[in-house]
């Protein structure tokens, strides 16, 4: 009797363990409220500066500064390839200082402003907790938040361990990959920029074209059943391609936060 319990108990962990893991079960707000418009919050940026401690480090401040920029600049086009009206990064950036919201309360209070002023369905918010160098290998702690205008609800919220992976030689020394300078002759960066731009676009799209369809598309709907991102991810980018992990709370908040 006992093991017919445990075994009912186990297939009802596993039957809900399968069940989250679809898009209408993670994203269940998004096809409900059929979101549109899309607002770009300007980045919640928490990474140290080492301009504080060590103000003549420009190279590494120029890195850092820019992968926000990028970051910020990137998050857009997969929302537009889903199907979703985004606002841009100068007109929401207008809008921030026309409505100057305190970000605590956008995370957690009322948006029902941005709706009624502007049109707008949903916000989203990405804060970068830190960036953490070794050995030439770049990890950046991201969190992804997009709430409802109409009913305050989370309608996305992920948390990103995203490293680049860096070859190294025999000697144990970084190696510069073609990726990496081709990248940077394109935008005109130094490697090491480029190699922090170069992972914030890639997680930026892993994580927002995971996203239902838009109501705007005929496919709308039609993505329910399909698997959908879990809420702690670790992306790995090597040479060639991305390793993507389940990632605990605890890893992740060891290493962002302790």
């Amino acid at each position: 009797m006992k093991q017919s319990i445990l075994t009912v108990f186990v297939l009802t962990l596993l039957l809900g363990a399968c069940k989250s893991e679809k898009k209408i079960n993670s994203y269940e707000d998004i096809y409900s409220e059929r979101p549109t418009v899309i607002y770009l919050a300007p980045i919640n940026d928490k990474a140290e500066r080492r301009v504080e401690k060590y103000p003549t480090d420009i190279e590494y401040n120029n890195e850092i500064n820019s992968a926000k920029a990028y970051l910020y600049q990137t998050m857009s086009a997969p929302l537009t390839k889903n199907g979703y009206y985004v606002i841009g990064p100068v007109a929401s950036q207008q809008i921030a200082e026309d409505i100057d919201m305190p970000l605590k309360q956008m995370r957690n209070g009322d948006l029902s402003v941005f709706r009624n002023d502007y049109g707008i369905d949903a916000i989203l918010m990405v804060t970068l907790h830190k960036w953490k160098d070794e050995n030439g290998k770049k990890t950046a702690f991201l969190e992804y938040q997009m709430r409802s205008t109409k009913t305050n609800v989370d309608m996305l919220h992920t948390w990103v361990m995203a490293v680049k992976q860096v070859s190294t030689n025999l000697k144990g020394d970084p190696i510069t990959l073609n990726n990496d300078t081709r990248f940077a002759k394109r935008f005109g960066m130094d490697n090491g920029t480029a190699q922090r731009c170069f992972l914030v676009e890639k997680v930026n799209d892993y994580i927002l074209r995971d996203l239902p369809t838009s109501s705007l598309r005929r496919q709308f709907e039609k993505d329910q059943y399909k698997s959908a991102n879990p809420t702690y991810i670790k992306y790995i980018w090597m040479d060639g391609g991305a390793d993507v992990q389940n990632c605990t709370a605890e890893e992740y908040e060891s290493n962002a936060f302790l």
